[in-house]
């Protein structure tokens, strides 16, 4: 007897010997994060708030974040966003701990270091360190990523979009971390050149030391022997005339 085989019609296998169809199992997309960094982020610091830097049971990870336990689809996803990023990394027995950076980002006095630890982070999916690789000097349209995500690390489009929208949340992210701190440092320099100016001003010499103040003119000697002097009172000015007597020399 001759074997049978499936007929293939469109995306359904009908099985001739049984009389069923089976539905053809969809492609599945790489995996890459869902959520954007600064999601991450922010659950990073709840997790170490709350777990400081503890190997803690997955489930508890899970229910940390609002979840009943790690074995739901959506908290499966949730944590290996997390791991993907680096803020999560897997410890002995299956547990899981929030990386010492985490706690470094939180702690650090230094913006510098802050927007270097977002950096590194927005760096570990293989898929952003891919295309930032790729494309140093910025990303092209979202077109031109969408095709190289479908025909070369075998996409699906609308996983692909999906993808890209949630890169470009991230990067953007981080950019406005840097220009915050970019701005920030600009208005320091703008003060210090304000100050060194004000230090200059004050360091100059006081040219009002150097004017001469107006004198009180001498008393007016006139011929006779009285002698009239200015005097300034409350109410105005008036003259005290003084009456002297010249000695006559023999």
């Amino acid at each position: 007897m001759a074997r049978e085989y499936p007929k293939k019609t469109g995306m359904r296998f009908w099985n001739a010997s049984c009389g069923s169809q089976v539905k053809r199992r969809a492609s599945r997309s790489p995996n890459y994060p869902q959520q954007p960094l600064e999601w991450a982020v922010k659950c990073g610091l709840t997790l170490l708030e709350k777990e400081q830097l503890h190997s803690v049971p997955v489930d508890i990870i899970a229910q940390n974040l609002g979840y009943k336990d790690a074995k739901n689809g959506k908290a499966r996803s949730v944590l290996a966003n997390l791991k993907a990023f680096g803020i999560l990394k897997k410890a002995a027995g299956g547990k899981l701990v929030v990386s010492q950076d985490v706690q470094r980002y939180k702690l650090s006095p230094s913006e510098e270091d802050k927007i270097s630890y977002l950096k590194q982070w927005v760096k570990k999916p293989l898929l952003y360190s891919k295309l930032l690789e790729k494309y140093p000097d910025g990303l092209p349209s979202d077109a031109v990523l969408i095709f190289e995500l479908v025909d070369e690390h075998s996409f699906n489009e609308d996983a692909a979009q999906k993808a890209i929208d949630v890169f470009r949340d991230s990067l953007r992210f981080v950019e406005a971390q840097a220009g915050n701190l970019a701005s920030e440092e600009d208005d320091d320099a703008n003060e210090d050149e304000q100050d060194n100016e004000n230090a200059k001003q004050n360091d100059s010499p006081d040219i009002s030391s150097h004017i001469l103040k107006k004198k009180t003119p001498p008393p007016n000697r006139p011929e006779s022997g009285n002698v009239r002097y200015p005097v300034r009172l409350a109410g105005g000015r008036m003259f005290l005339t003084l009456s002297l007597k010249r000695i006559k020399r023999n």
